[in-house]
């Protein structure tokens, strides 16, 4: 019968009634009728060459690929005007609303002109609207990256220095990702731990309240400190200028921030329970999500209406901030960026700088996407979502902005104010550019110390020492399995971010467990394994499981880990040590390959120079559990006799058989020897070893077990609560 082509598989036949004309089906998937049904006037279907379907599977293909990599494309044209634009309308609205404030708060973290926040908010989220996945990611500046931007602009001076490199560093930060999205080298980020990222975080958070202690308390003319203890220094030089009436309303309106917390806090867990529910509650919910507004507007009528009572500001404010939409300007053409590209100043760091910008506001955008698209029931493309924030920074840098990142409360705001699609990152745009347009001289009158307590009171809610304290608890005993690794990771990345810089910080901390990982995969894990009656004859390691039974003459061995070029040495070295260092000479070695899931040519000449010495000492081996192409590889190259051998160097009937099958096997083959066997060394866990010994029935093939096996009811009640005891340790510890 003829083949068939379809659009998802190929169908190698048709069948037809007798008589019937042949069907054939396109390549792009288009049925084509048989010649007496066509009818091309009617335009029903008409026959299509070769080459036409070649060419229509081409433009198909590159239709998809542009979608794929611009999705505007194709949601846009599905969009429910009805359904959607009210809920994208509002829920844009409100987070703009928010983005204005928190921007402001995070150009003060990074160290530049306060203006520079709400540019972030201007492009940055209209460009990812186009080419982003998530309809909830919230994409403008984040505290995380403003660390990061602080740190490589710690070395400048001077603040307008520092805002034109900022826009330089978003250009180099937004490549690395572009570049990185369209490799799909978005994996990258699976090199920054949970515990690395605590540490940093914890010492950049500890960085930030240590800068913003100067508007805090008022330092007009404090020098500029370079490190933890420089800062430091220059704070305490400075505290005599401390500005009372600034220090007294920034603490006030951390604790307005604090009250507007756990008003948030209540309403939410009220709002969750069955109804009905309070008028207010929902509004008062709704306030509490924009306490930075409400902060703002407070403090900034108290500084407006004290210099209209005493002429001029009584504290420090923000002062004059230039009105308008954020003007075109290449960031590399920028007076101090020539500057930089010219001397090479700081460019080679600048650059590395920038890539672990990059890696880590991908990081914190894609976790908070991520979230909402497992609750919503969605998916985003990774290597889309890199490209997409790259390709924002990008652009947003020739409009002035920081480097843009994703938000965990803004995306989570945006879920329960009801966004439905990206639309809401284009009213953004409506929103933060109106507000750019005409409020920014209500801006003047922000006082530096309330915009201190927003980022002091948020900051506060990075420092996770709760992280490092469960770790040193986990460390403790060490011997059943602590978290020593990601302890000393977390401290790493601490003490460097604080002490050296976050680059130094973050890229120690990686190099580490980088290092961690090659040890694992050059010394993994080979434990001696004993049997377990309790546990239904389980095998688990003698070291925890010390009452395991063992066999003389049997030493079964459990490698726990890949073996390959970089382990076989080690492999060899620890089967070896463990066989001489047996308290019985040892003529059976069986090894548990459960754990090994894949061999390369460095360990299948190791294991037959192993098998080879064993043979001449009269040492079997059977190795059990071996999987897929490990056991495929055993069977090619030892389980046939060849040129040097003439008998196989694994004479084993089969090779996927557990570990309780290769005892038996190893038993069956000593018996064969003459050699009896018997436990050692082992505390038999069922309760019953003293009787089998009396009764010497343990030898052999096990007789007279029946007449050993009736307890008392003491020893029933002492053997389940040793079983419990038991079974409890198998679910605690390491196996």
């Amino acid at each position: 019968m003829p083949g068939v082509t379809g659009t998802l598989r190929d169908v190698t036949s048709i069948s037809a009634p007798s008589g019937a004309e042949e069907r054939k089906v396109t390549r792009i998937g288009d049925w084509v009728a048989p010649p007496s049904q066509r009818r091309v006037a009617d335009g029903e279907y008409a026959k299509m060459a070769d080459g036409e379907g070649q060419a229509a599977s081409c433009i198909k293909y590159a239709a998809e690929s542009v979608v794929a990599r611009v999705p505007v494309l194709g949601w846009l044209p599905h969009y429910k005007w009805k359904q959607d634009f009210f809920y994208d309308f509002i829920g844009g609205a409100t987070i703009a609303l928010i983005c204005l404030v928190q921007t402001l708060a995070h150009a003060a973290i990074a160290t530049t002109n306060v203006i520079q926040g709400p540019y972030c908010a201007f492009v940055p989220p209209f460009v990812y609207a186009m080419l982003g996945t998530s309809p909830h990611a919230s994409i403008s500046s984040g505290a995380i990256a403003a660390i990061l931007i602080a740190d490589q602009l710690q070395y400048f001076h001077d603040i307008n220095e520092r805002t034109e490199l900022a826009s330089l560093l978003a250009l180099i930060s937004g490549m690395w990702l572009v570049t990185m999205g369209l490799c799909k080298a978005a994996y990258l980020v699976r090199f920054l731990s949970q515990s690395l990222i605590s540490g940093f975080v914890t010492g950049g958070s500890v960085l930030i309240i240590e800068g913003q202690l100067k508007n805090l308390l008022g330092l007009v003319n404090m020098r500029h400190g370079v490190g933890f203890i420089d800062t430091g220094m220059a704070l305490w030089d400075a505290l005599p200028q401390t500005n009372v009436v600034g220090l007294v309303l920034g603490l006030s309106m951390m604790g307005v921030l604090q009250l507007m917390m756990w008003l948030k806090k209540y309403t939410t867990a009220a709002l969750k329970k069955q109804g009905p529910h309070p008028s207010w509650m929902k509004p008062a919910k709704l306030l509490s999500e924009m306490k930075e507004l409400v902060l703002v507007a407070i403090s900034t009528t108290f500084a407006y209406v004290t210099a209209q009572m005493y002429g001029e500001t009584i504290l420090p404010v923000v002062g004059e901030i230039p009105p308008g939409l954020p003007p075109f300007k290449p960031p590399y053409d920028l007076p101090a960026s020539r500057t930089m590209l010219e001397t090479h100043y700081r460019l080679q760091e600048f650059i590395m700088g920038g890539f672990l910008v990059a890696l880590t506001s991908f990081l914190t955008t894609y976790a908070t996407s991520k979230k909402q698209a497992l609750h919503h029931g969605y998916q985003i493309d990774a290597s889309q979502e890199m490209f997409a924030l790259g390709m924002a920074g990008t652009c947003g840098s020739f409009f002035g902005s920081l480097t843009p990142s994703g938000s965990l409360s803004r995306t989570s705001l945006a879920s329960e104010v009801g966004v439905k699609t990206q639309m809401s990152g284009l009213m953004k745009i409506v929103v933060v550019g109106t507000s750019l347009s005409f409020l920014t001289p209500v801006l003047y009158y922000l006082p530096k110390a309330a915009l201190a307590a927003i980022i002091l009171r948020s900051t506060w809610t990075l420092v996770d020492f709760k992280t490092a304290r469960e770790l040193w608890n986990a460390w403790k005993p060490s011997k059943l399995g602590g978290m020593k690794r990601d302890a000393v990771v977390w401290w790493i990345s601490f003490f460097l971010t604080i002490f050296l810089g976050v680059l130094y910080g973050i890229g120690s901390a990686v190099l580490f467990s980088l290092l961690m990982i090659v040890r694992d995969a050059a010394m993994p894990r080979v434990v001696t394994l004993g049997q377990i009656e309790s546990l239904g004859n389980i095998w688990r390691d003698s070291e925890v499981w010390s009452e395991g039974r063992t066999f003389p003459g049997i030493l079964v061995i459990e490698f726990r880990g890949p073996l390959s070029f970089a382990s076989a040495d080690w492999f060899q070295e620890e089967l070896e040590r463990k066989r001489l260092s047996s308290p019985d000479q040892v003529e059976i070695m069986v090894l548990s390959f459960g754990s090994v899931h894949d061999l390369d040519k460095t360990a299948i000449e190791m294991l037959r120079e192993l098998l080879t010495e064993w043979r001449q000492r009269n040492v079997s081996c059977i190795i059990a559990d071996a999987k897929s192409r490990v056991r495929l590889l055993l069977e090619q190259y030892f389980a046939k006799a060849d040129k040097k051998n003439k008998a196989p160097l694994l004479d084993q009937p089969a090779f996927m058989i557990s570990v309780d099958d290769a005892v038996q096997l190893a038993k069956r083959m000593l018996s064969k020897r003459g050699r009896q066997i018997s436990c050692y060394n082992a505390r038999d866990d069922s309760g019953i070893e003293a009787r089998l010994r009396g009764s010497q029935g343990w030898r052999g093939s096990g007789a007279n077990l029946a007449a050993a096996a009736p307890r008392t009811g003491q020893e029933s009640a002492s053997a389940m609560e040793q079983g419990r005891s038991d079974w409890q340790r198998a679910n605690s510890t390491e196996k």
